[in-house]
């Protein structure tokens, strides 16, 4: 059965992991022969990119996040008049615009919404439960996800459908360099045991974490190098990065540390280093995670949020405590003293990675959910 069409819709004006993966989904279902709309602000990262990739876009006005009615009646004739039944929001923020513009909505439509954040505190009050009320089915991405709806919402666990992100890993993986072009690309030492951290510069990221862990490394009489390659926050200047750049100086660790800033082609990153590191204090769902085991990179994460089910609790991967140098130092020995079982580890990170995050197995998901609702 053919779907009707579908419109996705985002009113952010960032460009992070929400906004990617919003753009994945779109072209992805496009790419399907799937109507797809994407809605979003004209002046966004999200337009720019998807106009790029020849996404179908309308753009919108930004909504307020409480009671845009004016707006919400725009929409409704906007999709009236495009004959769109299906509207799928990712934002928490787009929430309550949503609802309203299914409430206004002469004909049936379905509203889903994909979730892309942790719900923070409880949603049991009375506007809550009346605004997931009208949400068809809600996407999360993790089984920790889905309790933390059952616990702090009164939403039905029967709507509730657990698709994992994906990622194009035919494509993700034919792009992989060899190491040493990697390394000549990216201006690194060819023979000495490297570790990565990829992502944006910010102390939520725990860059300086994974320095200073670098350091009791160094103290200790192990050899290796750090690679951190990321751009510095929106609107945060170069603040953080400065600190970084002065934490190498005091630790002595100026000819150990290489900044190589954002690069958009991240295989290369991975094809350089021998160890992944996810510094964050918490990652919702991080998909440098399943990037890096889809590399046959071994990955080293923080034992908090999204990342200790990605790994397996182990099984894919290492964890340690979150913001503890030490601890990740002794981690980091670990993997290296052992060779056999780090291999055994990425073996099998990347058959279970190839197995859960394809992107088609996410397209097929979500496409037998919207059969069952349309």
């Amino acid at each position: 059965m053919k779907l009707p069409p579908i419109a996705i819709y985002c009113s952010s004006r960032s460009w992070g992991g929400l906004e990617m993966n919003t753009l994945r989904l779109s072209a992805w279902m496009a790419e399907r022969d799937h109507q797809i709309t994407l809605f979003c602000m004209h002046d966004s990262p999200l337009a720019t990119y998807a106009a790029e990739q020849h996404v179908p876009v309308r753009y919108i006005s930004r909504n307020n996040r409480y009671f845009d009615l004016p707006r919400a009646i725009v929409m409704k004739k906007e999709l009236e008049r495009s004959g769109i039944r299906v509207l799928i929001l990712v934002d928490n923020r787009d929430l309550d615009f949503g609802v309203l513009v299914k409430l206004l909505y002469v004909k049936r439509i379905r509203l889903i919404y994909q979730q892309h954040m942790r719900l923070g505190i409880r949603k049991r009050d009375p506007i809550h439960i009346v605004r997931f009320r009208q949400l068809d089915a809600w996407i999360t991405l993790l089984p920790y996800m889905k309790k933390e709806i059952l616990s702090k919402t009164t939403y039905p666990e029967k709507r509730i459908h657990l698709i994992p992100l994906g990622l194009d890993v035919t494509a993700l993986r034919a792009s992989l360099p060899t190491k040493e072009i990697a390394r000549e690309q990216l201006k690194l030492p060819e023979d000495v045991f490297t570790i990565g951290i990829l992502g944006r510069l910010d102390p939520q990221k725990g860059q300086h974490i994974v320095i200073e862990a670098l350091a009791l490394l160094k103290e200790q009489g192990v050899s290796c190098l750090l690679l951190v390659m990321g751009e510095t926050t929106r609107n945060e200047g170069e603040d953080y990065l400065q600190k970084l750049q002065q934490l190498v100086v005091e630790k002595g660790m100026q000819d150990h540390v290489f900044f190589r800033g954002y690069h958009e082609n991240i295989t290369g990153f991975y094809a350089a280093i021998d160890l992944f590191v996810l510094g964050s204090y918490e990652e919702t769902y991080g998909m440098v995670t399943i990037e890096g085991m889809l590399c046959g990179v071994p990955v080293v994460g923080s034992r908090a949020g999204g990342t200790t089910e990605l790994l397996g609790n182990g099984e894919f991967g290492w964890l340690y405590q979150p913001k503890d140098p030490a601890d990740l130092a002794r981690t980091i020995i670990r993997v290296k003293s052992d060779p056999k079982q780090l291999q055994y580890t990425v073996t099998a990170a990347l058959e279970h990675a190839l197995k859960a995050y394809s992107h088609t197995e996410e397209c097929i998901k979500i496409e037998e959910l919207l059969r069952s609702l349309t």
